[in-house]
């Protein structure tokens, strides 16, 4: 396929868009995701999702929602063959069994764990979650303990909100937890939920850090001060956990760089022609909170793009470029200095087909759950990479056929956030 081609295809995906979701605040890919499944569960009745299991050879650590832990049993079963037909690749192997017992030294982080259908996997350890758990996102704590936001493949199974053990265990479930953050270095986690209006902040043990009644929804969360993204007329609010002391903001903060100095924001403006989706960085450190930047780009279009979080030194800003409909989203990585697109965006060879990605510590290496389907819709195929900022990947597991549930499709690997 030429570029051309490519282009053409491109432009037929983007017209064929699915109806846009309202999302309040922090555009997060999984977040949108979750919507449309919640959307199209309440359209199709009868409609079921079946997620497979998989069983590696490597020590399992056993947990439910709630349920008592399972001493770990290591386990000789084989990876099945995708199910679904996928290009001929050579993959690379998943580990190979320990000769006996649980390994030592193996520690969640950021860098070293990834998910793979309901097990989060770690080094040489597997955590199984109950089964048929369907992870959406979720997020390594510094204690070594995770953030899961999951569904179970039933029909109109609810969303779920948990912190768990780094062992699995259930710590806190959050009733009706909607939206989460998590702070760069994993020590506390912001979490909304809309049914009771409540924001809270968790330890990474589950105990509550504070909480206060809030409409705002969870931008951001740095050290011991949480950030809540207000519309225009609250505004965003920046709230110190410690003293209880706010600040007003301005309105759409989806993100806070580690040093607290600068902040993200998102919005979208919507006429009857058409929608821009906008993105900004403001300076918190000065009077006013001058943009630094500012960026437009029209719905449907790649050149629009929805920050999520900054990188470690703030150099730059990750989010996404536009959604399809919440069959696949297009990863993107933005300078902060001047908006520069380095990952993603601009046509349909800079394209970058995936589910969930974050950008690592070093701001060089890309970690993602991508669509490696050729064309890239229908999605057949998720394969977990990780690129350089070139785009230049390595396989860091193999290749497995996506789950396609009711025609709409879901990866099998979720890279944490």
């Amino acid at each position: 396929m030429n570029a051309h081609d490519r282009e053409q295809e491109l432009q037929t995906l983007l017209r064929q868009e699915a109806a846009r979701v309202e999302v309040p605040g922090d555009f997060a890919p999984v977040a949108i995701a979750r919507r449309h499944r919640d959307q199209r569960n309440r359209a199709v009745v009868g409609a079921a999702v079946a997620v497979a299991a998989i069983a590696i050879a490597v020590p399992t650590l056993w947990s439910g929602r709630g349920t008592p832990l399972v001493p770990a049993l290591t386990t000789t079963t084989s990876v099945p063959s995708p199910t679904g037909s996928v290009p001929s690749q050579k993959p690379a192997p998943h580990p190979g069994p320990p000769t006996s017992g649980t390994p030592v030294g193996d520690v969640a982080t950021r860098s070293n764990t990834y998910a793979v259908d309901d097990t989060i996997r770690f080094g040489d350890t597997v955590v199984r979650l109950e089964r048929g758990t369907v992870v959406e996102s979720f997020a390594v704590l510094s204690n070594g303990g995770f953030v899961l936001q999951s569904h179970l493949s039933r029909q109109d199974a609810p969303t779920e909100l948990e912190i768990l053990s780094s062992a699995g265990k259930t710590l806190r479930a959050v009733a009706g937890g909607d939206s989460y953050v998590v702070s760069p270095d994993g020590a506390r986690v912001l979490v909304k939920s809309g049914s009771s209006n409540t924001v809270a902040v968790y330890a990474p043990d589950g105990s509550v850090v504070a909480q206060r009644q809030d409409r705002r929804e969870a931008g951001a969360v740095v050290g011991d001060t949480a950030y809540l993204n207000g519309d225009e007329s609250q505004g965003s609010l920046e709230w110190d956990l410690t003293t209880g002391v706010t600040r007003r903001l301005p309105a759409h903060v989806v993100a806070v760089s580690a040093d607290r100095t600068r902040a993200a924001l998102s919005w979208n403006i919507t006429t009857d022609a058409f929608a821009d989706f906008c993105w900004a960085v403001v300076d918190l450190t000065k009077p006013g909170f001058p943009k630094t930047i500012e960026r437009c780009g029209r719905s449907g279009n790649p050149t629009m793009f929805q920050p999520t979080a900054f990188s470690t030194r703030g150099t730059y800003l990750v989010g996404s470029h536009y959604v399809d409909g919440g069959f696949w989203f297009s990863a993107g990585v933005v300078r902060v200095s001047d908006g520069a697109v380095v990952v993603g965006g601009g046509d349909a060879a800079s394209l970058v087909s995936a589910w969930s990605w974050h950008l690592e510590a070093d701001e060089s290496t890309f970690v993602i759950s991508r669509n490696t389907s050729t064309p890239v819709s229908p999605a057949t195929q998720n394969t977990l990479q990780r690129c350089s900022l070139s785009m230049q990947c390595q396989q860091a597991q193999p290749p497995l056929a996506v789950k396609d549930p009711n025609g709409f499709t879901e990866p099998r690997y979720v890279v944490p956030r």
